[in-house]
């Protein structure tokens, strides 16, 4: 671990492209607390199936881009 002199070691990093992927997939969030923020106040509004499919468009091009890297890189 980077010493970064007297800062606490419990100082807030920011996650890299790879942490941050991967809290998107498993549908986390930017912090442990996320989902209770999300949540206070609110009620579960359901998406609709416009809705819905968008957001699978892009996560089918998400990954299609990962994969066309993937070959890229090797």
């Amino acid at each position: 671990m980077v010493d970064f002199g007297s800062a606490p070691k419990d100082r807030w990093v920011c996650p890299n492209d790879r942490q941050l992927a991967l809290r998107a997939k498993l549908r986390t969030g930017w912090s442990v607390k996320t989902q209770q923020l999300q949540r206070y106040g609110q009620t579960d509004a359901a998406l609709d199936e416009a809705e819905q499919e968008v957001i699978l468009q892009v996560i089918r091009r998400a990954e299609m881009l990962e994969v066309t890297e993937q070959e890229r890189v090797g």
